[in-house]
């Protein structure tokens, strides 16, 4: 089943190539028309790199050139520049590929993952304005959209646009394959909304919390619910796992300060070492895109719990930070047990490669910055 990942809401905005778009020689378009539709372009040193590096070890496939078959004829679409599609794969292998075959194995990853990803260069809008980063068939092919406007050192970019649809989609994969208990769907299994999702929510108010959804767009069934919650877990912040600034003393906690501004902070923390922590968060960028929008990834998993820590109707047994956390409870005993796949030994790996794309660490020293704008020796 096609779905549509990510919208966003934006202004309305006619989506085509114009004359600011220069696209480089190695962009095209491939019509149908029967035979060997890749020998109108002759292998480059990017096609070589994807075969030899993906295509052949993984069975994964990176189109970057139009085909007309993969495209959806209801939107209007640009190519990838093949600079952008160079680093593309220099991300996807730093940050996919090489953590998820440290953690589990190359031939796990042949075996349990997408086979197809579709990169086209700007993004796609609806009718009504509603910007589409991404398509996708469950665990199988991704189209990601806006290529052309990747940021490759910006780990939150990165991560809102193209990384998070990665673990998401990869994790359809292992669901599919051995599917996770039923106790599971049976949590939130009242507010599963189906293609009404949408409307179903807030988003402003994050409604959708309470009901025990770390997205809106996890209500729209179980499956989507456990992949959701499964990438955003990665791409979040963690300050149990990462702060170090937990405590029991309870004249620490940030609801106890006589200061308003520290009643934001979770319970279970020093306030002056979380507010430290977070402070650090800007070292990695701004956490703010270009619309001054917050990016979701510098978001932190417990203060989304702390939202979700009310019930989303009094006739409930549990608050929707109790769903999640049971939900999350069940989700990583059955990677381990299923999978032999320590989620936040994952989580960990992805992570510890931030520094080298950002090009500091998480104190703010410097460190050797990944180049992605160049092919690595094969």
């Amino acid at each position: 089943m096609k779905k549509i990942l990510y919208i966003l809401l934006a202004g309305t905005f006619l989506l085509g190539c114009s004359n600011d778009d220069k696209l480089s020689g190695e962009s095209g378009i491939i019509p149908d028309g029967g035979g060997d539709e890749r020998s109108l372009n002759p292998q480059n040193d990017l096609d070589k790199y994807i075969e030899q590096n993906f295509t052949k070890p993984y069975s994964i496939d990176i189109i970057y050139r139009f085909l007309e078959r993969e495209i959806y004829r209801a939107y209007t679409f640009a190519p990838t520049r093949y600079e952008k599609a160079v680093e593309f794969v220099n991300v996807f292998n730093y940050l996919f590929v090489e953590p998820y075959i440290k953690i589990t194995s190359k031939q796990f990853l042949k075996e349990h993952s997408f086979n197809t990803i579709i990169l086209i260069g700007e993004p796609a809008f609806n009718p009504t304005g509603a910007k589409l980063v991404g398509f996708a068939s469950a665990g199988i092919k991704i189209h990601l959209l806006e290529i052309n406007h990747t940021q490759p050192n910006n780990i939150y970019w990165l991560n809102d646009n193209i990384l998070v649809t990665l673990y998401h989609e990869n994790a359809h994969t292992w669901h599919q394959a051995k599917l996770y208990p039923t106790d599971y769907e049976r949590i939130s299994a009242t507010d599963y909304k189906r293609d009404s999702w949408v409307n179903a929510w807030n988003l402003n108010t994050s409604n959708f919390l309470p009901a025990g959804f770390m997205t809106a767009y996890s209500s729209f069934n179980s499956d989507e619910d456990f992949v959701e919650m499964l990438a955003r877990y990665i791409v979040y912040y963690n300050a149990t796992l990462d702060c170090g600034c937990a405590t029991s003393d309870e004249t620490r906690w940030g609801k106890n300060q006589t200061n308003t501004q520290y009643h934001s902070i979770p319970d279970g923390f020093d306030y002056e070492l979380y507010t430290e922590w977070k402070n650090k968060f800007w070292n990695y960028g701004n956490l703010y895109n270009d619309q001054s929008v917050q990016y979701e990834s510098s978001y932190v998993w417990e203060e989304r719990l702390k939202a979700a820590d009310t019930k989303i109707r009094e006739t409930e047994t549990y608050t929707g930070k109790q769903k999640i956390e049971q939900k999350m409870a069940i989700m990583k005993k059955y990677l381990l047990e299923e999978w032999n796949i320590n989620l936040d030994e994952l989580r960990a790996e992805i992570r510890s490669r931030y520094p080298y794309v950002v090009g500091k660490d998480f104190e703010g020293n410097p460190v050797q910055r990944k180049d992605f704008s160049v092919l690595p020796n094969n």
